[in-house]
């Protein structure tokens, strides 16, 4: 492995590590403030259950996960994160599902399905992901990527904690104290600090940058994410 290699891989292994010590905290946050992602996710899924195979990529705890399993036959989810696929076994296995601790450079094979959300920001290299994500993509299949973008590519703390100041007030009033104060806490502690590092698109610079790679890409908003939806031609190289 080239040094440039070793590096990319220390950076995306440094970012592993920060989810390992998140993990049940993180999840515990995503079952308290919802899940816009998988809200919105069943729309673009075959209806029924095909015999096609789907991936995962950055699946975290597995909550995407499970939903690609109710449509397709096999789901292969892969995570950098040790801890996240441990609790993503535990907490929601299914038969057609394999969890896999894997980069997605590491990832092989020919999928009908692919599904990314809230990872790609992490990669050392975008535009070399995506390249290879493409090359995932059986004919006929479908990738579905998205992320956070932001106007800034970094969010100072001040500015984040501002943020969910103000979402407490929200969420006293429609939530209770009980679980305001609790989505609060797991908010500003260690789940804050992992925040700070986020490095993310703008919303222009996010379609260029996945146009590139997906040329005819559409594009679409889901909560504060940004989505992009592209199919392989049958006939396509």
């Amino acid at each position: 492995m080239t040094l440039l290699g070793r590096r990319r891989q220390a950076i995306s292994r440094e970012e592993a590590q920060s989810f390992d010590r998140l993990a049940a905290d993180y999840d515990r946050l995503g079952e308290l403030t919802g899940n816009a992602v998988g809200d919105w996710l069943p729309s673009v899924l075959p209806a029924g259950q095909s015999s096609g195979r789907a991936l995962d990529l950055g699946c975290g705890a597995g909550r995407h996960a499970v939903l690609l399993a109710e449509h397709f036959e096999h789901v292969d989810a892969v995570d950098l994160s040790a801890a996240m696929i441990r609790l993503a076994r535990r907490k929601r296995a299914r038969s057609n599902v394999c969890y896999l601790e894997s980069g997605i450079l590491d990832v092989t094979g020919s999928y009908d399905f692919i599904v990314s959300s809230a990872t790609l920001h992490h990669v050392p290299d975008l535009p070399e992901a995506l390249t290879h994500i493409k090359s995932l993509l059986a004919p006929g299949g479908q990738a579905v990527l998205i992320d956070t973008v932001s106007p800034r590519p970094a969010n100072p703390r001040w500015w984040l904690y501002g943020g969910e100041l103000r979402k407490l007030g929200r969420n006293l009033v429609r939530r209770g104290r009980a679980d305001a104060w609790e989505i609060f806490k797991l908010s500003t502690g260690d789940w804050l600090d992992h925040r700070v590092s986020d490095r993310y698109l703008s919303r222009q610079q996010f379609e260029e940058t996945y146009a590139a790679a997906f040329p005819g890409a559409t594009f679409t908003r889901v909560g504060n994410a940004h989505a992009m939806l592209w199919t392989r031609e049958r006939c396509s190289g």
